[in-house]
């Protein structure tokens, strides 16, 4: 039987003029280093948009869901 588990991440990187993209996503590889370490393995990066409805206009946010899978009994 497969266990699955969503970690969700901020979707929208913001860098510096001196910052280096390639810098910017290794803090992805991060999240993926550290559940590895409990047994998980990545399945898939989904999209995942976020809206408040404050007052008239909407106030939206994106996000990615890390979804990791493991194998349990």
């Amino acid at each position: 039987m497969k266990k699955y588990k969503v970690v969700p991440y901020a979707g929208s990187l913001v860098i510096g003029k001196e910052t280096k993209v390639q810098n910017a996503i290794v803090n992805y590889f991060d999240i993926i280093k550290q559940e590895a370490v409990d047994g998980w393995e990545l399945l898939t990066i989904a999209p995942v948009n976020v809206v408040k409805k404050e007052g008239a206009a909407p106030d939206g946010e994106s996000y990615s869901a890390f979804i990791f899978v493991k194998d349990v009994e």
